[in-house]
């Protein structure tokens, strides 16, 4: 069975940060219409990222509890 721990939660949220956050890196020097849309684009992929990440990191939390009190019996 593939067990999860938090820190491997971790490092799947950061990758996916640097993967979808490295477009955001590449910004122009004019600032128009185009470029605020992209800002906004690029904003709202880095918060999904960084929900996503701790929606994984508590459920990996859970199943771990879970696992705990199946083998402790409680």
């Amino acid at each position: 069975m593939f067990s999860m721990t938090g820190s491997t939660l971790r490092r799947v949220a950061l990758g996916t940060f640097l993967v979808l956050g490295v477009p955001a890196l590449a910004a122009c020097d004019n600032e128009g219409p185009a470029e605020r849309a992209g800002e906004s684009i690029d904003n709202s992929v880095s918060n999904a990222a960084k929900q996503t990440g701790q929606a994984m990191e508590n459920v990996g939390n859970a199943i771990q509890d879970k696992s705990r009190e199946v083998r402790d019996g409680n």
